[in-house]
C-alpha cells in the first residue's frame, strides 16, 4: 500500500481478503496436510518401504525451497494474482499426478510440483496482503491468514483419514484435486489484479543478488532469528512423536498430545496479530523464541504422559503467539520497489530453517541421545534471541483515526 493512500478500516481490509486469501489458504492447507498423512501410507500400501515414503514426501519441501525465487520473479513481473494462480495450478497438477500414478519416481515428481506451487501461493498471498494492508494492520491481517492455514492443517488429516478409509487412497487424492480446482476458481474470480513492477530488469538473477547485498544486515539479524524460529517449528514435528515413543506411549496417546498442542497453536493466531500491531514485532519474537526454547528443552526431559503433554502445550503456545511473524517481518522490511523479489529472498532464507531441521535432527539423533538432541535444538532459540536483540522494531504506529 502506498504510504500516501488512506488505509481502509481493519474490518473492511479483512473482509476484502476473505475470498482471495483466507478461503484459498484454508482450502489448500487442508489438501496439503491430508496429502502429508495419506501419501506415505499410500506408498507403503504399494509395497515400498518407509525410506521411499519419506523421500517422496520430502520432495515437496525441496520443490518449495527451489520455487521461492521464481515465485518472487513472477509476482514482481506479472503481479500477485499471477503468482496465486500459478501456485494453485501447481497444486492441481502435482496432486493430480499423485492421484493417477503408482510409480515412486512419478509420485516424487508430483510432490515436487506441488511444493513448487506452494511457494508461488505463499509469496502471492503475502505480496497481496502487503500491498493492501497498512503497516499497522499487517500483524492482524497476516496472522489471520496464518490462522486460516492452521485451521486447514487441523482439518486435513481428519478429513483425509476418514475419506481414505471409506473410498481408498486414489479416490481420496482425486477428491483433494477437486478441492484444489475449487480454490483455483476462487482465486481466479475473487482476487484483484495487483500492480506489477514496471522495471522488468529487476527480476533477473543479478537483481536477486543485489537484494541480498543491499539488505544483508536485515537477513543477518531478523533473517537469522527467523531461521531459528523455523528450525524449532520444524523440529517440534519430529521431536514430539519421538519423545512419546521413547517413554513408551502408544500411538493414540502421542496423537492426542500433538493434537492438543496444535489446538493451542490454532487458538492464538488472532491474539498474536493484535499484540504485533499494538506492542510491536520484537516482543512477540522474544516471547516466542524464549518459550519455544524452554518447551523443547522440557520435551527432552519428559518422562511421563503428563510431563510430555505439558511440554507440548508450551511448544504449541510458543508457535501460536508467533503466528504470521515471519511473514509480517518480511512485509515490514520489503521496499515498495522490488517488493516481490525481496519477499522471495526472505522466504528462501526462512525456509532454510524449515528444510534443515529434519536433516539436522536426524544427524544429531544418529550420534547422540534424544535428550541431548532436544537440548541442542532448544539452543537455536537462544541464538535466535541474540539476533532479535540486534534487529530493529518495524511496527509503524498508525496516525490518529486509523485502526
Amino acid at each position: 500500500m502506498s504510504s500516501t493512500a488512506p488505509s481502509p478500516s481493519i474490518r473492511d481490509l479483512l473482509s476484502s481478503l476473505m475470498w482471495p486469501v483466507f478461503v484459498p489458504g484454508a482450502t489448500t492447507a487442508t489438501v496439503q496436510t491430508a496429502v502429508m498423512v495419506l501419501l506415505p501410507l499410500y506408498v507403503l500400501e504399494l509395497g515400498y518401504d518407509a525410506s521411499i515414503a519419506a523421500l517422496i514426501l520430502g520432495t515437496r519441501g525441496i520443490g518449495q525451497l527451489i520455487g521461492d525465487i521464481p515465485a518472487a520473479m513472477v509476482a514482481g513481473r506479472w503481479g500477485d494474482k499471477a503468482s496465486l494462480l500459478c501456485g494453485t495450478t501447481g497444486y492441481c497438477v502435482g496432486y493430480g499426478i499423485i492421484a493417477v500414478v503408482t510409480d515412486p519416481m512419478l509420485l516424487a515428481v508430483g510432490g515436487f510440483i506441488a511444493g513448487f506451487g506452494m511457494s508461488f501461493s505463499l509469496i502471492g498471498r503475502q505480496a497481496y496482503v502487503t500491498q493492501r494492508a497498512a503497516p499497522h494492520q499487517r500483524g492482524r491481517a497476516i496472522s489471520l491468514m496464518a490462522g486460516a492455514m492452521r485451521v486447514g492443517a487441523l482439518l486435513g488429516p481428519l478429513i483425509g483419514g476418514l475419506v481414505a478409509s471409506a473410498i481408498g487412497y486414489q479416490n481420496s487424492f482425486i477428491g483433494l484435486v477437486i478441492l484444489c480446482l475449487l480454490s483455483l476458481l476462487i482465486v481466479l474470480f475473487g482476487a484483484e489484479s495487483g500492480q506489477a513492477e514496471s522495471d522488468h530488469s529487476s527480476h533477473s538473477p543479478r537483481a536477486i543478488v543485489e537484494v541480498i547485498s543491499e539488505y544483508r544486515h536485515t537477513f543477518m539479524t531478523a533473517g537469522l532469528a527467523m531461521i531459528s524460529l523455523q528450525f524449532m517449528r520444524a523440529g517440534r514435528v519430529t521431536l514430539l512423536p519421538l519423545a512419546g515413543a521413547a517413554i513408551g506411549l502408544d500411538v493414540a496417546s502421542i496423537g492426542f498430545i500433538v493434537a492438543a498442542a496444535a489446538a493451542v497453536d490454532t487458538l492464538l493466531f488472532m491474539p498474536s496479530g493484535i499484540v504485533m500491531d499494538k506492542n510491536g514485532r520484537k516482543p512477540v519474537a522474544v516471547a516466542s523464541l524464549l518459550i519455544f526454547a524452554i518447551g523443547l528443552a522440557l520435551v527432552g526431559w519428559a518422562d511421563s504422559y503428563a510431563t510430555l503433554l505439558a511440554a507440548a502445550l508450551l511448544v504449541g503456545f510458543a508457535n501460536g503467539i508467533s503466528a504470521g511473524l515471519v511473514m509480517v517481518l518480511g512485509s515490514d522490511h520489503a521496499p515498495e520497489k522490488g517488493r516481490a523479489r525481496f519477499l522471495g529472498v526472505w522466504k528462501l532464507v526462512s525456509d532454510v530453517g524449515n528444510a534443515a531441521a529434519p536433516i539436522a535432527i536426524g544427524g544429531l539423533l544418529g550420534i547422540t541421545t534424544l535428550l541431548v538432541g532436544t537440548q541442542l535444538v532448544a539452543l537455536t532459540g537462544v541464538a535466535g534471541l541474540a539476533m532479535v536483540s540486534r534487529m530493529k522494531e518495524t511496527l509503524q504506529r498508525p496516525h490518529a483515526g486509523q485502526s
